[in-house]
Order: structure tokens, then sequence, then C-alpha cells
């Protein structure tokens, strides 16, 4: 596959260094602009023979500027980019011919082996004297990350090329340093981070073998069980797979050595080649922070040796994996799986691809999908915590939507969309006015996703119907009824040319803004198909289904032909996009973003749940009650707590306070002090590293918020710091210093459902409101948290209701009903035991206003009772009937 991209890009070059001049030469003849009547042809008419002479000269002055570039990209890339010539005019272009270079010389490099790759931290040359050695340009941090040291003639291509085998990897590096200005020079003596080595992969001799419409998503998905470990098929395969995106039918894939088993007999695997440089983002958290059952805490092992640039991509140097335990759903951890993957994916990264506008309107939908799983939450579950690097990107994505540098765009209609910028102006789509929209290039694909995610995801489309074609992963992740999947373009153009001839009959002699206007308005709510991919012969299909008409139905596609059909054409190139004759910055969601996007999608649309770890569950037989429902009176009272805390206290169940501190409150950051103290409470012994990629701030930022919480929080009378400065590198507050949150675990700890109804009314006494209160929205790292103590909130109160109602002290059921709601205020769960605790007390007028609430809250967010609750409820209105006909 190597050796025929080779001397395809071979062919090419030659055509334009050959065979353009030799057509030149034949067929113009420039040396005519020399020999012809000027005046003549400027005042009476221009002659053939001269047009053709001056469309030469164009030609050949377009071809030597051209054969300029491709000689000084040869000259760098054969320099290693010590020698660099600039041919002025040539900035956007250089990048496509060095790859197209590149790939000429590929299969030659590649089958040439290193013999001795020069070690940039050797000693020097005997007889060199050593002061003329500098800094090694690759260093490891403290952190286990690489970072490189920028050497004078560096860009980010050659150090792509240099440090992760490949030119074409400069994207990685960018991604990697949040702030970097591509376009601009690199300053000599600056710090680059670069990705970690991953580990090489296991001997393996498991094998799959491709089948239409796979992608190493799909198949790391059914094959490992996670479609995030592509990058490891992708690695085991470099000897056939040139590009991740693109594989074909019948090639035979070595899969790591702990996928499932083949069922049959399968072909023998290819040798495995040399892996290439992929990386794990540093510092993410391996457990939800905060939880009483998280699994072994993995230390991070020593940083790794970095090895020198090799002339040639070399297999680097293996590094400790970053394994994660996932419970299952019977609350038993498995075994840890581990997890490598590309810096293409890194979470920031991904996040900083999306727009600041489509990121808050992601963030809007996704919360109230949380919002719907906790309502849908039952009693002793837990909503499975998101993946380690979709926790960063759900974080890094709300840090986007803050930055608030994209408007709403005016005069927005339900299938307007925002496909780039011009400065600060949206360049916007109307697609129903458009009709059809075609979307060519390279990057057209980047473009349809951040499509997709705008009429799915965004305010004013919220009326929308969109169908996907081709592309079913949206469909499943999104589950929404608004969206909806067919899996080819066949699919797509009946369904296509079907909706267009219904809607036309049902409009007869009418027009669809009357329709509109009219009683069925939303009815003809907009529809827009949106196709992955669209042939010439396709493009026919969705003519005949337009030329129905107007009747409120759009089209979006993808084409690598040329359209032959009226409409709207948007040419995505790298960083530039063409619509009208304009140009502009594209919205786009590169392939990393997507895939983070669908799993923060599939994890908070996803209903199921886990065992709650604040749920005992004794080991006995089923038939073995445990003995935990004493009368609340016959209870020994807990001890009154302090009504005012010794040491710094840090109150999370309501609006957030530090109280009992040892030093004055700073004059700045006092929010952000707070959210470092939580953070430090819920992850203690993390590395400064691991903090600033969990909040996401600057290092400097860090470091001036860590010195005011320092200072605010004092030092206790034993002359010890509340906040000790971190010599190991760990970073702990005092054992002294706690939260409200802590407190409340502390009083449950053998298990909600087996605590005392003392423990358990001292436990809700904490309660104040929801957690976090007003900062909620800023913690954006604390998802999992706020939805563990809202949980365990509702827990215990329900219990503690349920105990009181089999004693008949409604009283005390409505009081923890309401202590809790102060946590939770629409939970379904303590709304019917609020409705047991008024019927039970024959109390009729509530009890009909509680009923009336609640159907007004599950209609209102289109959710339904679970049948055990919805059963509960219908007892309950009997039992209010019954008593209040009895009389007192």
């Amino acid at each position: 596959m190597r050796a025929l991209r080779a001397l395809g890009a071979l062919l090419l070059l030659g055509v334009l260094l050959l065979g353009v001049p030799w057509f030149l030469a034949r067929f113009t003849e420039p040396g005519y602009l020399l020999e012809a009547d000027w005046r003549t042809a400027l005042t009476v008419a221009l002659e053939s023979r001269l047009l053709l002479a001056l469309l030469g000269a164009v030609a050949w002055l377009a071809w030597g500027w051209l054969a300029l570039t491709v000689i000084a990209e040869a000259i760098s890339l054969a320099s290693r980019a010590r020698i660099r010539i600039r041919v002025p005019g040539t900035a956007w272009a250089r990048p496509a011919v060095a790859a197209l270079i590149l790939a000429a010389v590929a299969a030659p490099q590649a089958t040439v082996a290193v013999a001795d790759p020069v070690d940039i931290a050797a000693p020097p040359p005997e007889g060199v004297s050593s002061a003329v050695v500098t800094a090694t340009p690759v260093q490891a941090s403290a952190d286990g990350a690489r970072r490189y040291v920028v050497q004078p003639g560096d860009e980010l291509w050659s150090v792509a090329e240099a440090e992760l085998g490949a030119g074409e990897r400069w994207r990685v590096i960018a991604d990697l340093n949040p702030g970097l200005d591509v376009n601009a020079r690199l300053e000599p003596g600056s710090t680059l981070r670069l990705p970690e080595a991953a580990p090489a992969p296991a001997p393996t001799d498991q094998v799959v073998v491709v089948q239409r419409g796979d992608t190493l998503w799909d198949l790391a998905d059914s094959e490992l069980g996670d479609p995030t470990r592509w990058p490891e098929i992708f690695e085991l395969n470099r000897d056939q797979i040139a590009d991740p995106d693109e594989i074909d039918t019948g090639w035979v894939l070595a899969l790591p050595a702990d996928a499932a088993t083949p069922a049959g007999p399968v072909p023998a695997a290819a040798p495995e080649p040399p892996p290439a440089p992929v990386a794990a983002p540093p510092g993410l958290p391996t457990s939800p922070p905060g939880l009483p059952t998280s699994p072994t805490d993995l230390q991070p092992g020593t940083p790794p040796t970095v090895p020198a640039p090799p002339t040639t991509p070399a297999p680097p140097t293996a590094t400790p994996a970053v394994a994660t335990a996932r419970p299952d759903p019977a609350g038993q951890v498995s075994q840890p799986d581990v997890q490598t993957g590309s810096a293409d994916l890194a979470p920031v990264g991904a996040a900083a691809a999306v727009g600041s506008l489509l990121a808050g309107g992601v963030i809007g939908v996704v919360a109230t999908r949380r919002r719907a799983q906790l309502l849908a939450r039952a009693i002793g579950r837990r909503l499975i915590p998101a993946s380690p690097r979709t926790a960063a990107f759900w974080t890094a994505l709300a840090r986007r939507a803050e930055d608030d540098d994209q408007q709403v765009p005016e005069d927005a209609t339900p299938t307007t969309v925002v496909v780039g910028w011009e400065g600060e102006t949206p360049v916007t789509v109307d697609l129903e006015a458009r009709r059809l929209t075609l979307a060519t290039g390279p990057r057209a694909a980047e473009l349809l996703g951040a499509t997709i995610t705008t009429l799915a995801c965004a305010p004013w489309a919220d009326t929308v119907e969109l169908v996907v074609v081709g592309d079913p992963a949206w469909a499943n992740a999104l589950d929404d009824p608004r969206v909806s999947g067919l899996p080819d373009a066949d699919a797509g153009l009946r369904h296509l040319l079907r909706t267009c001839s219904e809607r036309r009959l049902a409009l007869g002699a009418d027009t669809l803004a009357s329709r509109r206007r009219g009683p069925e308005g939303d009815a003809w709510h907009g529809v827009v198909y949106v196709f992955a991919s669209l042939t010439a012969a396709e493009l026919d299909g969705v003519g005949d289904a337009l030329a129905l008409g107007e009747v409120g139905v759009a089209v979006l596609g993808r084409t690598a032909a040329p359209p032959h059909l009226p409409a709207a054409v948007i040419r995505v190139d790298d960083d530039t996009a063409t619509l009208d004759g304009r140009t502009f910055a594209p919205q786009l969601l590169p392939d990393p973003a997507r895939h983070a996007l669908l799993d923060l999608f599939a994890v908070t649309g996803s209903l199921d749940t886990e065992a709650a770890p604040w749920w005992h569950r004794p080991a006995m037989p089923p038939n073995v009650l445990p003995l935990t429902r004493s009368v609340p009176s016959e209870e020994r009272p807990m001890p009154p707590p302090n009504a005012v805390p010794v040491h710094p206290t840090l109150l999370l169940l309501g609006e957030v306070e530090l109280l009992a501190t040892a030093g004055d409150e700073p004059n700045r950051a006092t929010g952000q002090c707070m959210e470092y103290c939580a953070w430090l409470l819920a992850n203690p012994g993390s590395t400064a590293a691991t903090m600033t990629d969990d909040l996401l701030v600057a290092e400097t930022t860090r470091r001036s918020n860590m010195s005011r919480l320092r200072t605010w929080l004092g030092t206790a009378d034993d002359g010890v710091a509340y906040l000790p400065d971190a010599y190991s590198g760990r970073i702990r507050l005092d054992p002294r210093v706690s939260s409200d949150w802590e407190q409340f675990q502390a009083l449950l700890a053998g298990g909600v459902n087996v605590a005392t109804g003392a423990s358990l009314r001292e436990a809700l006494r904490l309660v104040r409101g929801e957690p976090f209160g007003s900062r909620a929205f800023q913690w954006h790292w604390a998802h999992q948290l706020q939805a563990d103590i809202v949980s365990t909130v509702v827990d215990a109160a329900c219990v503690l209701a349920d105990r009181a109602l089999e004693h008949d002290d409604q009283e005390m059921a409505l009081w923890a009903v309401g202590r809790a709601r102060l946590a939770s205020p629409e939970s379904d769960l303590l709304a019917v035991r609020e409705i047991d605790a008024l019927a039970a007390a024959g109390r009729h007028d509530e009890l009909q206003r509680a009923i009336v609430a609640l159907n007004r809250s599950t209609r209102s967010t289109g959710r339904d009772l679970p049948v055990e609750l919805a059963r509960r409820v219908q007892r309950a209105i009997h039992l209010g009937v019954t008593r209040a006909t009895a009389g007192p």
C-alpha cells in the first residue's frame, strides 16, 4: 500500500515537473507576445493567437512558481529543515507539496533499517569540549510527559517528522499546546509538549477480516469491547493501514492479545510492524473523585527514557500504560483494561476544535440528559461514571462554552446553521432556504459533523427533524426522537422521495408558509437530510425529490464529484472554506472531537446504572434479611454536632462556604480557591500536573490560587499549615481540613440502608440546598461527584421516610423528603414518598396537589414513572380516597 502511494506520488511529481512544461512548450507560444501588434489588439480586437500566448505565459509563470516550491521543499526535507528556502506566496501550498514529496520517498525510507541512531543525550566525541553540548531537545518532565526545546530553524512539520515519525502529525503537537500559533515561527528555546510514547503492543495471533462498512472504531468496539481502543489496532497494522480513516473490505487485521477468540478458523495474521508513537494525556483520574469505593490507586511510573530522533520512524520506548477498573452492574470491579490512545484524541485538543457557540449548545443538551438520568435512577443505584477521557472532554467542552466569543446569529431560523466565521461575524446557511447544500474538499466530513451537532443541540433548532444517512452512530448516541438514522444512500433517497411526495400531496394548492401559519403548523416543521456521501448518480435522485417543490425539506451532503445541480457549494480545505465567493474559517468537528462527542452523548443518554457504593449489600442468603429497621423513638440519640467547626470546613451541601479558616480571606478569586479546596479533598495526594489538567487552568494561575488558598486556610495551633508545601510532589490538605460531604459520608459509612435513623437524620440536617449551589455550573470537573452526592442524599431520605411510614410517623417521612428536596427538587423517588405520607396522614388537599405536581413534572420532561413507583401512587390514591370518605 505504501509502495503504491509512493509510486502515485512520483508519477504526479513527474507530470507536474516534466509533463506540464512539455505540454506548454508543445501547444503555447509565449514568444509571440514580442511579435504581436499590441495597438491593434488593444483598440480593435484580440486575436486568438495572442490570447493563447497570454495564457501560455501565465501558465509558464505558474509552473515556474510551483517548480520552485517543489525544489525548495525538497531541499528542506533532504536537509531535515536545516536549509529553508521560502518562495513568496507559497505558505498555503508548502504543506501539500511537502506531503507529496514525503509520500514519494516514504517507501524507500521505510525499507532502510536504522543502524545506529544518534543519541542526542550522549557525551560529546573525544576531543570536543563539553561546553558546546547544550540541553537535549527532548526532555522528560516531572509529570512523565515529554517536552521538546525548540532549536533554531525548527517548524512544527520538522519537529513532528523528527519526534513523531511523520511530518503530517504536526497537528498532534498543535493540539497538545493550547495557545500555540501554528502560523507563527517557533521561537528557539521555547518548549513544546509532545505526546508520550505508547507501550509496545503485546504479541498477538488474533485477527479479524474487514467487512463492508467497518471502521477501526467499530472493530475496536466489537472485538475489544471499547471503541476508544482503535489506535491499538492501527498500531498493530501500520504495514497495511496508511490512513486510519481508510480501510478496505477483505483486509486481515491483527488484534491485541486480549481480543475475543475468533469463532472459527481465520487467516494468519500479517507480521507485526514497529508501532509509531502515540500518546495518552497525562494526569487523568482513574476513578471518580470523592467516593468511598475507588479502585486501587495507580501510582505513575518513572518518566520514560526518550529516544533520540531517528532518521526514520523507530519503535518508541515503552512507558507504563494507564489502567482503569470499570465496575459492572452488579457492583463488582472487573479487571483493569489498558487504555492507550493517540494524541489525536486528547480531550482538551478535541474540545478546542469545537466553537464556543456549538459547545454551549452541547453542554445544554448534556445537562438536560444528565438530569433525566438522575430522575430515572432507582434507589440504591448509581449513574455509571464516564471514562476519564470522556470526563476530561466534558470539562474541556464546558470551559470552551464559557469563552462566549461567538454569538447567536441574528434572524436565525430553525434550519440555520453556522458553517464558519469571518472574523467575528458568523457565516450562516439557511438549509431550508437553500434546499440543497453540498460540501466538498478534504475536510467536508468535518463540516457535516459540526452541522449535525448544531441541528441536534442548537436551541433555535429544537423543532427540526434530522435524518442522518450513512452514519448511524449519530442517531444511536443522541437517542433523540427528532434524530433518526438510515444505513446508506439508497435507503436515504427512498425515504427522502417518500417524504417530499407525501408533503407535496398534503399541501395541495396551499403554500408551505400558509400551512405553517395555520392551526396544524407544528406538523410542517423543517426536515433536514444529511448524507455522509453522495455520488453523481445519487445526486440525481436528490434532485428528483427536491423537484417536487418547497415542502419544508432540505438536503445537506458531502460529494467529491462537481455538482451538476443548483446548490450552495461549500468548499472546505485545511483551514479555510469558501461559499458564494466568501472565504472564511470553517466550523469543523474533527474526527477526535466527533468520537469524544458521541461518547459524551452515549454516557449521558444511557439509563443503565450500577450498584451504588453507599448501599450495603450483605453477603447472606436471599431469604435472610438484616435487622436494620429500628423504631426511631428507641434509638440512642446522636451527640449534637459542633455549631462552629474547629478546623477549616468546606460546605458543599448547598451554597459553598469555607468556615473556620485561620487566615484572612483573599481579596480576589475566593470562588476558585474554594474550588481548589474541594478538588484537593476529592483527590488527595494528586500531583500538580493532574490538578492542572483536571481544572483546565494555566500553571501560573494554579500556583497563584494555591498560594491564596494556603494563606486563607492558615496554620493550626500546633504550627502545622493546613495546606503544606508539596515537597514530595504530592499535594495533600492537612487531615483536619474536611467538608460537610465527608461528614455526611462518615455518618452513613456502613451503608445508607443499614444506617440508624439517628445517623440518617443527622446526615440530612447537613443538607442546605443543591450541591455546590451557585458554583455548580462552574465546577465542570465535578459532574460525577455532584450526581453521587444528590443520589446519596435522595437514597438516605427514602430509607428514613420508608422506615417512618412503617411506624406511622408521617411527619418524620415528610421531614426527610423536605430535606432531600433541597438537593433534588424534582426527584420522583421523593415525590412518591411524599404522596404516601400525605395519604397516610389523611391530608387530602395536599395529596391532590402533590399528585398533580408529579404528573406535570413527568409530562414536561417526557418521562414515565417506573412501574413500582406508579403502583405506590395508585395505592396512596386509594388510601387517600378511603380516608377522605371515612371522615375524621
